[in-house]
């Protein structure tokens, strides 16, 4: 018996003996790679983790080609990408990574003010300030590189518009008019998309700039003064302009349901006739349906006025923690020079149908309707980039705003009763930022 325990003792031993010298072995030969990594002058690959929002198809199938592009080129930095999408607004999102501590290297941001003055990001260098018309800058330092430049507004089927006899409204009581005109006809008038919570924010920011905005372009500041209220005759005007687009029948029954991809694919189709979205969404009705035929409009006011949407919610940033590492600061702005090189970025514009922000504007222009949006742009003089959700909102607040929008669409709570709770709930976020 002592013997045979003693026979598997040896065993053990020899084996704990063999593993002990493969292990030697591992750490010589690793040891010996390194030494010779550094004696070739090289070192490890630096990880660079970059944070960003699914905005859309195009823009993320952007992201990942210059992504690839860069890696290429660059076998000593290794990309570390994380797409963050969800059906909420992206700031909700941020909020969880900020509180994880996973903003990463590079994050794309809506506004960077809020972070700059937490003391979480790295302030831009000059060299890449200089590549932009525009940076986002707090206390006189760039800490944000806007990305590119879009704009919001209707995409319709031509088609479904030319078979019913209608033309691109000129004042919103046309627009109105059309709508009805084409639920008549069996045509869903407009697509909505309330299931992606963020979808909402075209139309809240349309009537909010229009109603509110157009009369007092500082009115979130005001509001956090508390000099003015949702229950101001502006503020209830713009939620009684989304009460009856919604509660009527211009848009889909499932308007609160529907998701935002369900809604592009639905108008390829012909079942929808009209979007309120981002001009990148046209590249994507294309690809669906490359017989498509589609127009562009900005949507007028009552008197016919037009404010156009400049979407500046999209900023790159570079962590604190980041610039807290000369390897990594200097990998980060490796990529975002990359980024904005020539060949890359127009690809990116192209493929988006956005415009170019930096100093050198040498895009090659894509489709048809890519260059009319353009003109659409230069055509009017009013434009405007303010809107619910930046800077100068409570954190949360928008969220509650537009899960209050479809309370009210859906009739579960009327215009004056909502007014009321936005003064509180703006109160509430505003008290825990304090």
């Amino acid at each position: 018996m002592k013997g045979r325990y003693g026979g598997k003792t040896e065993k053990i031993l020899a084996l704990g003996a063999a593993g002990v010298i493969l292990f030697c072995l591992a750490l010589f030969f690793a040891c010996q790679r390194g030494t010779r990594r550094q004696m070739e002058g090289k070192e490890e690959p630096v990880t660079l983790t970059l944070v960003y929002a699914y905005q859309n198809a195009q823009w993320n199938q952007g992201i990942a080609t210059i992504v690839e592009e860069f890696s290429k080129s660059r076998e000593d930095i290794t990309m570390d990408v994380r797409v963050q999408y969800e059906d909420k607004v992206y700031e909700d999102i941020l909020s969880k990574l900020q509180a994880r501590g996973q903003m990463g290297d590079i994050i794309q941001l809506k506004a960077p003010g809020r972070y700059a003055e937490e003391g979480l990001l790295a302030p831009i260098p000059p060299k890449l300030a200089a590549l932009l018309d525009e940076t986002y800058a707090y206390d006189g330092q760039a800490y944000g590189l806007l990305a590119l430049g879009n704009t919001n507004g209707v995409l319709y089927n031509q088609d479904i518009f030319e078979a019913h006899g209608l033309k691109e409204p000129r004042d919103y009581g046309e627009f109105l008019t059309l709508c009805r005109t084409l639920d008549q006809a069996g045509v869903t008038p407009v697509g909505v998309a309330g299931g992606d919570l963020w979808h909402l924010e075209f139309w809240v920011n349309h009537f909010f700039r229009n109603d509110v905005l157009r009369e007092n372009e500082n009115w979130l500041r005001d509001k956090n003064a508390g000099t003015v209220s949702w229950q101001d005759e502006e503020p209830l005007e713009m939620l009684d302009h989304l009460k009856q687009l919604l509660s009527s029948g211009s848009v889909n029954s499932d308007w609160a349901l529907k998701q935002d991809g369900s809604l592009t694919y639905a108008m390829s189709q012909g079942e929808v006739a009209m979007i309120y979205t981002g001009s990148w969404n046209a590249r994507e009705l294309k690809k669906l349906n490359p017989e498509i035929s589609l127009g562009w409009f900005f949507v007028p006011d009552e008197a016919g006025r037009v404010i156009v949407s400049e979407n500046k919610d999209a900023f790159w940033c570079i962590t604190k923690e980041c610039g807290g590492d000369q390897r990594r600061y200097q990998a980060a702005q490796d990529f975002l020079e990359f980024f904005y090189t020539s060949e890359a970025y127009n690809q990116l514009c192209i493929n988006t149908c956005g415009y170019p922000v930096t100093v050198e504007k040498t895009m090659v222009p894509g489709e048809e309707l890519q260059i009319e949006i353009q003109k659409e742009v230069s055509r009017y003089r009013d434009h405007m980039s303010l809107y619910i959700g930046n800077e100068d909102t409570p954190q949360g607040f928008e969220t509650a705003l537009l899960t209050g929008i479809i309370d009210l669409g859906e009739g579960r709570i009327d215009t004056r009763k909502l007014a009321e709770q936005l003064d509180a709930l703006w109160e509430q976020y505003q008290e825990q930022e304090r």
